[in-house]
């Protein structure tokens, strides 16, 4: 059973970093449909069984490109994708040290050709946890708490704040069902490191006094009430 939890955490966050890496590489979403359809079988929880349906009977690789363009790189507001960022505001902070820190006591290292962001993006990490799992589960023990640490100081804390950018942002269609099935992953990931959904930490205020995460918070109630939430987040 211990195996069959580790095997299927492992293709959760590969699977995500397929959503989350950019590449521009044309097979990048390679494989992403054929296990949207096997998770189909394997739903979490009703919200992430709904939003498989959609991913998999919607799923197109040059839309998906184009949302994710629009999502994360097109001015004026694309979505931020690094831990740095939604700790202390600005790239290539202290998160991207302390991560790079750990990768400095493992055999991995960062592709710089494959990997073109910073060791802190959200995708990257998803990689990482992919890895260490994999690694931890096949070879070396202590790369489960690598990921562990990864999960508990770099992902928990931040994850939330991330994908409700991701879900408000007027371009995101097909990303909000991907958001809606990463945080059911998520929640399940909290379960198993006993640890729960942070109530606070650090903020960074914006604007009349807000800080950046309960002014996303109330922007997304607030689309919401206008015109409905699709199921789950």
């Amino acid at each position: 059973m211990e195996n069959e939890i580790l095997d299927a955490r492992i293709f959760y966050y590969s699977l995500f970093s397929k959503f989350f890496v950019f590449s521009y590489e044309s097979d990048r979403f390679e494989g992403v449909k054929e296990a949207l359809n096997l998770l189909l079988n394997y739903a979490i929880d009703e919200k992430s069984a709904i939003s498989l349906k959609n991913l998999a009977e919607n799923f197109d690789e040059k839309l998906l490109i184009t949302e994710y363009d629009d999502i994360f790189h097109s001015p004026p507001s694309p979505v931020r994708t690094t831990v740095s960022y939604y700790n202390e505001g600005y790239e290539s902070s202290l998160s991207c040290l302390e991560i790079k820190k750990i990768l400095a006591k493992t055999k991995f290292r960062k592709d710089s050709v494959k990997f073109i962001e910073n060791e802190d993006n959200f995708g990257f990490l998803f990689v990482l946890m992919s890895e260490f799992i994999k690694f931890g589960k096949l070879e070396d023990k202590n790369y489960l708490e690598y990921a562990k640490e990864i999960f508990t100081k770099f992902l928990n804390p931040f994850i939330d704040e991330f994908t409700s950018a991701i879900y408000l942002h007027k371009s995101s269609n097909y990303y909000k069902d991907v958001v809606n099935l990463l945080m059911s992953f998520v929640e399940l990931e909290r379960v198993f490191y006993g640890t729960s959904k942070p109530i606070l930490h650090k903020e960074i205020k914006v604007k009349n006094n807000l800080s950046r995460s309960e002014k996303i918070r109330r922007e997304v109630n607030k689309l919401k009430r206008s015109r409905g939430s699709r199921d789950g987040f």
